[in-house]
């Protein structure tokens, strides 16, 4: 009977390691997630800057 115990208290515990790693996983793509939202906020800044400073250019050598 203990080696039947011992058995199942040994896969409760590997099922809890298994789920510890699933949620550091999930962890670490959230911040993957947040890390990809503020690259393409700094692209889309900078899109945005490159416009205007054509714009500039153009207007100074007066085309419309």
């Amino acid at each position: 009977m203990s080696d039947w115990f011992s058995t199942a208290v040994e896969m409760q515990r590997e099922i809890l390691r298994a789920q510890k790693a699933q949620m550091d996983a999930a962890q670490k793509m959230l911040g993957a997630g947040k890390q990809m939202t503020a690259l393409q906020e700094a692209g889309q800044k900078a899109a945005e800057a490159n416009l205007e400073a054509w714009k500039q250019w153009a207007k100074l050598w007066g085309w419309k």
